[in-house]
């Protein structure tokens, strides 16, 4: 193991053998998630964002930042990759709270990954940043995966190709839909002009959000919300609920 994924490992708090598993990628993949942040603060401040990893691996890792869903599946990927998994980036259309007669064209786009393991493949994703599986989840038509109170269920369509639903509280809400064939050969990263400030986490007790100089921090069933006044506010915020410095 170089130092490099060491270090990786050692920032997203894991610990234990790493011989791959999907025990193993489930435990990778949560301390990701409860470690390091979604957010768009590059993208909204008009930061150049580089996919090198290297780069990523700066930002992410030694600088201890957060990043959009391409930033942070890519470098999972690398991590998987260096641990042995065989791993596929696969780019996706992201659907929550998209009204359902939008243009294909114009549903933000979203990147995850596909592992194969022992002849299964798995949805691993880290870029959500809100409310997603937390936990590999068999890319088998039919198949429903819960978390907690969290229910996702995996269809298949001819147009749409695979979709990742998720139970609300009247229906099954679309997430996203991809094609075995959406990978980098036919697509490239869309970033989303979002000019607002976002970041978001999965902590153990909930999740923290961040929309501009509005926190909200939800605990079991109690939700505080955190309204900043100042930079200086805003910075300390950031600080505290996402471990992010801003320099």
């Amino acid at each position: 193991m170089n130092k490099q994924v060491q270090q990786y490992l050692q920032h997203i708090k894991f610990q234990g053998p790493v011989e791959p598993s999907i025990k193993l990628l489930g435990h990778l993949q949560t301390c990701h998630l409860h470690t390091i942040p979604y957010e768009n603060l590059d993208v909204a401040m008009k930061h150049d964002i580089s996919f090198n990893i290297p780069d990523l691996f700066q930002k992410i890792i030694v600088r201890k930042r957060g990043g959009n869903c391409f930033e942070l599946n890519i470098l999972f990927s690398w991590l998987l990759c260096e641990l042995g998994f065989s791993v596929t980036n696969r780019y996706a259309q992201f659907w929550r709270n998209i009204d359902a007669d939008t243009p294909q064209e114009d549903v933000p786009m979203h990147q995850l990954l596909v592992v194969t393991f022992s002849g299964l493949s798995y949805i691993t994703d880290v870029g959500v940043g809100a409310l997603a599986p937390c936990k590999p989840v068999p890319l088998i038509a039919g198949h429903k995966h819960r978390e907690g109170n969290e229910l996702y269920k995996v269809e298949q369509d001819d147009t749409y190709g695979w979709m990742l639903y998720e139970q609300t509280s009247h229906n099954w809400r679309l997430l996203y839909s991809f094609t075995d064939d959406a990978s980098d050969a036919k697509f490239a990263p869309r970033l989303s002009n979002q000019p607002n400030k976002i970041a978001m986490i999965r902590t153990a007790r909930g999740r923290n959000t961040m929309l501009n100089n509005e926190f909200r921090i939800y605990e079991d069933n109690a939700l505080t919300t955190y309204t900043t006044h100042t930079e200086q506010e805003w910075q300390q915020a950031l600080k505290r609920y996402f471990q992010i410095s801003i320099t």
